[in-house]
């Protein structure tokens, strides 16, 4: 990579200019890694990633001038940085939501027909569950319209094929599947009518005019606001917000609830949806005359490791900490566990939203339950029966990733950002590549100006996004080699 180093700042300038992305949050290197891999094919005509011939500097230059001079090439390179991750029905309670909020939007106007934006929409995965979300609803395909656009043309061609393979459908249920899919040898096909819903163009999120076209009643913008330095960010939800209907809803990705807080944004108040509409006069006064949150990284710290008094009534059974558990053989002497000290009720503030809790008494078989019916309690928005459950939960089993990070997401939702800094970090504690933790953390430091700390955050971030895509990849890999081989015995 030594010669890029001279010039990569040049691209990285270029790139923010042309799409907002700030190349360090890419994952390191890539930009340099994209840059080279053109380099090969355009100037000396090997494979992308063909490192057996050194490339000179002189090269990486005449690069420089292709780039600028030819639209096709920059698309190029937009294409070799672009690494879509996504599937049907990601983080579905966005479209729970989705589907309530439209029905409310057609009773109070019977001949609306909805309008609906997916941007950056990648390969087709998030348009497409938007249409078939509001179908299963019962409204018909002449009631919406569902525009998706993204900036690379490679994903919009996958994306207008409609035709998807295993990784794109990840969880359950997966009923969704047989009602609007057809079985094929390496993959499914997408129903035309589906399809026939969605219009993709290629085009960038800051290529939006408003008025341009009709405001969307809902617009759908998840987990791309994280890779733009500031001011495109603001840039972003400036156009995002100029594009939206009166009372409309923008659905953005958990970590950019920050981001969207920092405008005339007000949440949606639906649990786990990450949704926002327009602030009223009151929400926006209220908010400028409320003070800044001041919560360095490591004021922090020092919250996630204090250790709070803590009864009887609320001590789980004894076990050593997780730390002499992982490291070490147990050690005799019996201690608090990391759960009942972490998960005491902090003095004052956080006391008067956390319940007493009762004994330790559920035995271990019940753990799935407790958080199963944690998670439902969220959903429905009953957050002091869900915070009680996953407490109980905690209390009663030890320390537990899915635990802390739903009770961060509970606090978070409640506006206690402190006490969800505290969870996400107890589920980092227990899983440091944990991405969703790394990410709402990142945003809550953002949002108290540690800008360090939360850069800091979204690289591992990334880092662990990059080599969870990068498994998925291999896993892909493999199953084609396999099928390859199968059929070359049959033949």
């Amino acid at each position: 990579m030594n010669a890029a180093n001279a010039i990569v700042p040049r691209f990285e300038t270029w790139l923010l200019r042309e799409t907002g992305i700030d190349a360090s949050s890419l994952g390191i290197n890539a930009l340099e890694r994209a840059v080279l891999e053109r380099v090969r094919v355009t100037r000396l005509g090997l494979a992308a990633h063909d490192t057996s011939v050194a490339i000179d500097p002189a090269e990486i230059e005449a690069y420089w001038q292709q780039l600028n001079v030819s639209r096709d090439e920059r698309q190029a390179l937009i294409e070799a940085l672009v690494v879509p991750e996504t599937w049907f029905y990601r983080d579905r309670e966005a479209y729970v939501a989705l589907a309530r909020l439209a029905n409310e939007r057609l009773v109070r106007d019977p001949m609306h027909v909805l309008r609906v934006l997916s941007l950056p929409c990648s390969t087709g995965e998030e348009p497409y569950t938007i249409a078939m979300t509001l179908l299963d609803e019962g409204i018909g395909e002449n009631r919406f319209a569902v525009d998706a656009f993204d900036i690379s043309a490679r994903v919009i061609e996958h994306a207008r094929a409609g035709r998807y393979g295993r990784n794109s459908f990840r969880g359950h249920p997966l009923s969704f599947r047989d009602r609007h899919f057809t079985a094929l040898d390496d993959g499914w096909q997408l129903s035309e009518r589906v399809r026939d819903t969605v219009r993709f163009s290629h085009a960038n999120l800051f290529d939006l005019q408003a008025g341009a076209q009709a405001p969307y009643d809902f617009i759908f913008c998840r987990n791309v606001l994280i890779y733009f330095d500031r001011e495109a960010q603001d840039r972003a939800i400036r156009v995002l917000d100029a594009n939206l209907a009166s009372g409309g809803t923008i659905f953005v990705g958990p970590a950019e609830t920050g981001l969207m807080m920092r405008h005339a944004m007000s949440s949606a108040r639906i649990p786990l949806a990450f949704a926002f509409r327009r602030s009223t006069p009151e929400e926006t006064n209220a908010a400028r005359a409320a003070k800044p949150l001041a919560m360095s990284a490591a004021n922090l710290t020092a919250q996630a490791t204090r250790t709070p008094a803590f009864t009887a009534a609320t001590r789980a059974p004894a076990k050593p900490p997780l730390a002499s558990r992982a490291l070490a053989p147990p050690p005799a002497p019996a201690k608090p566990p990391l759960a009942s000290r972490a998960l005491a009720p902090p003095p004052a503030r956080a006391q008067q939203s956390v319940q007493t809790l009762p004994p330790a008494s559920t035995p271990p078989a019940a753990a799935e339950p407790l958080l199963a019916a944690a998670r439902r309690h969220a959903d429905a928005g009953d957050f002091d029966e869900a915070e009680r459950l996953a407490h109980q939960h905690a209390i009663a089993h030890g320390p537990n990733v899915d635990a802390f990070y739903l009770l961060g997401l509970i606090a978070d939702a409640r506006g206690r950002s402190a006490d969800a800094a505290d969870f996400y970090r107890k589920a980092l504690y227990l899983e440091p590549a944990h991405y969703e933790a790394l990410t709402h953390l990142a945003a809550l430091l953002d949002i108290g100006g540690d800008r360090a700390g939360a850069q800091n955050l979204m690289q591992r971030a990334q880092r662990s996004a990059a080599r969870a895509a990068q498994s998925t990849q291999s896993s892909i890999d493999d199953a084609q080699r396999s099928r390859g081989l199968h059929a070359a015995r049959r033949s």
